[in-house]
C-alpha cells in the first residue's frame, strides 16, 4: 500500500535534501516574500513506466506559478520548464546533458515575478535516475498518541531492462512524526525488505518510510496508513449530584493544547452541552455540566484532534463517563 499526502511529502522533501545556497546565482528582482524563490536543491528526471519520453521537475517546488529555461550543457538548445516546474526530455539523455539556466517563480498576490539565473554546476544540472518505489506490507493500523507500532515494506527500482526489482541494502529513514528531527535509520535486506519499530504522533507520517535516492536511483516514500488519534481522560468530582448542582469534569488529554468540549447522550444523538475549551501545553483541562433532570446523564469528553479541518495530525477522541442526578 502507497499512500500520497501532499503535507507529509512538503516534510519528506526536506529530510531528502539540505537547503542549500544558491552559489553563482543573479537575481533580476528582490524576492517576494509572499511567494519566497526556492533554495532548489535538485533538477532530477526520470523515465514513467510506460513512458516514451523523461519527465522532470525541481525540486523542492515553489508552490507558486513558475516557468524557467533548460539549456543544453556546451550549447545554446533550449527547453522549457512549466509551471509546477515540471519539464519533459528525450529518451535517451543522460545526466550532464542538460541544466537549469534560468527559473522564474510568479507571485500570486500580483507583486513581481522573482527570476534567477544558474550556471551549469550542481544542483543545477539535470540528473537522470531510475524509478524507485516503497510498497507498504504492515496493515492498516488505529493507535492512540505514542503507541508503539512496527511497520514494514520493499523497496523496489525499475529499469527498462529489468522492471521492477528488489533494491538489497539501502538505507531508508522512518519517520515518527513530522518533521522528524531524528528519524529511525534502516537498511533493506536481501530481498529490498525493512521492518522498523517506532511511536506514533502523527497520522500517516508514522512509519512513513524514505529512501533518499542516489546518483542511479531516484528518491521515493511511502505511507504506512497508521492512524493516531488522541488520548483522554476524564473524571468527575461527583458522580450523584443533585439536579442543577454543578459538577467538575477534569482530566488530560494528548497531545497538549487540543479543542475539548462535553456531550451527552440525548435522543439517539451525542448533544454538545459545553462551550468549547482549550487543553494547556500539559493537556490539563476543566468543564462544568449542570444537570437538568434526574436519572443517568451518559457523557463524553470530545477532543477535536490537533488539525479539524483537515483530519491530519492527531485524530479526535473521546472517553466516556456517567453521572446519576437526584432531586
Amino acid at each position: 500500500m502507497t499512500r500520497s499526502l501532499s503535507t507529509v511529502r512538503l516534510f519528506a522533501a526536506a529530510l531528502f535534501t539540505a537547503v542549500t545556497a544558491i552559489g553563482g546565482a543573479t537575481s533580476a528582482h528582490a524576492a517576494d516574500p509572499g511567494c519566497p524563490f526556492p533554495a532548489i536543491t535538485d533538477v532530477v528526471a526520470v523515465q514513467n513506466e510506460g513512458a516514451d519520453y523523461l519527465a522532470g521537475t525541481i525540486e523542492p517546488g515553489a508552490g507558486c506559478p513558475t516557468y524557467g529555461t533548460l539549456t543544453r550543457v556546451g550549447g545554446t538548445e533550449e527547453s522549457p520548464v512549466g509551471d509546477g516546474s515540471g519539464f519533459v526530455l528525450p529518451l535517451g539523455t543522460r545526466t550532464g546533458e542538460w541544466y537549469l539556466s534560468s527559473f522564474t517563480v510568479i507571485d500570486l498576490n500580483g507583486g513581481p515575478s522573482h527570476t534567477e539565473t544558474f550556471p551549469p554546476i550542481a544542483p543545477y544540472v539535470v540528473r537522470v535516475v531510475n524509478l524507485t518505489r516503497i510498497r507498504s506490507t504492515s496493515p492498516e493500523q488505529y493507535v492512540g498518541y505514542g503507541t508503539q507500532v512496527t511497520v514494514s515494506g520493499v523497496l523496489e527500482g525499475r529499469t527498462d531492462a529489468t522492471g521492477w526489482q528488489p533494491l538489497p541494502n539501502r538505507t531508508l529513514s522512518v519517520l515518527q512524526r513530522l518533521p522528524d528531527p531524528s528519524p529511525l535509520s534502516v537498511t533493506t535486506d536481501n530481498l529490498g525488505a525493512y521492518t522498523a519499530t517506532v511511536r506514533a504522533y502523527v497520522t500517516d507520517a508514522a512509519g512513513a518510510a524514505l529512501f533518499a535516492g542516489d546518483d542511479t536511483w531516484n528518491r521515493s516514500s511511502s505511507y504506512s496508513g497508521v492512524q493516531v488519534h488522541a488520548l483522554v481522560s476524564a473524571t468527575v468530582n461527583d458522580s450523584t449530584p443533585a439536579v442543577r448542582q454543578p459538577v467538575k469534569v477534569t482530566g488530560k488529554v494528548r497531545p497538549g493544547a487540543m479543542p475539548v468540549w462535553l456531550e451527552r447522550w440525548q435522543h439517539d444523538a451525542w448533544i454538545k452541552v459545553t462551550d468549547t475549551t482549550m487543553a494547556d501545553a500539559q493537556g490539563n483541562y476543566l468543564l462544568r455540566y449542570r444537570p437538568n433532570s434526574t436519572g443517568t446523564h451518559k457523557l463524553r469528553v470530545w477532543t477535536d484532534g490537533t488539525n479539524p479541518d483537515s483530519r491530519e495530525g492527531v485524530l479526535p477522541y473521546w472517553q466516556e463517563l456517567t453521572i446519576t442526578a437526584h432531586w
